[in-house]
């Protein structure tokens, strides 16, 4: 079988319906507790968990796992019972395997929705367009790098309230936004992001002051608006 199945107990494999079935449970080994880390053995109860996995032969692949519920003993800790997880065969919340997850977002960051939709199908892990494009949306940005030129200006909520914008002038990709034009926040962000050699800004006395005190060493450039 699979590698990934190794940390598992595989009871059974058969063939129904053009679907490859596995069933497996779990070790009886100690599991740490999701909240304090403290290792349990103490069962609960057990439920049978499905889980796609990556097709076979050209056929897709289901598993139903017995896992565990187990208790916490660890004083203090507040969760009274806790679900094991497998290391690379479970995800909280997730009803597909690490390996069939990553497909799915592989498809949708190389092809979008419909294309990766259209992919999954001949790959045997069938997902709508609109769930890939799901997925697609729930994958984490990459940090921003620190900029060397920022720019920064403000701009209208509503009213008379406003926002700070901060953008990388080189690359023109806007960075980070916030509430309000306070130096405090600015000098919070220099100081959490050195290397910003340029600032552009507007002619705010705000701004100048958070430049000054989060970044003293960059040089200030009024942008043309405000000359």
């Amino acid at each position: 079988m699979a590698p990934h199945l190794d940390a598992v107990r595989v009871e059974r494999v058969w063939s129904a319906g053009g679907v490859v079935r596995v069933e497996a449970r779990t070790r009886e080994l100690a599991v740490a507790c999701a909240d304090c880390g403290y290792g349990s053995t103490r069962v609960h109860s057990r439920y049978c968990r499905p889980l796609a996995d990556v097709a076979v032969g050209g056929r897709p692949v289901l598993i139903g796992l017995s896992v565990r519920r187990l208790f916490c003993d660890a004083p203090g800790c507040r969760r009274r019972t806790f679900a094991e997880q497998v290391e690379g065969l479970t995800v909280r919340y997730q009803r597909r395997s690490p390996l069939v997850q990553h497909l799915v977002v592989m498809a949708g960051v190389l092809l979008a929705g419909r294309g990766g939709a259209r992919l999954l199908q001949i790959l045997k892990a069938p997902l709508s367009r609109t769930n890939v494009l799901f997925h697609l949306m729930c994958m984490p940005l990459p940090a921003a790098p620190t900029p060397r030129v920022l720019g920064v200006d403000d701009f209208a909520l509503y009213a008379d309230t406003y926002g700070t914008l901060l953008v990388d002038a080189e690359s023109r990709l806007p960075i980070d936004p916030w509430s309000g034009r306070d130096a405090e926040q600015l000098t919070s962000w220099l100081r959490a992001h050195p290397g910003v050699r340029v600032v552009c800004r507007d002619g705010s006395l705000v701004y100048r002051q958070g430049i000054s005190e989060g970044a003293p060493d960059a040089v200030q450039v009024s942008d043309r608006f405000h000359l």
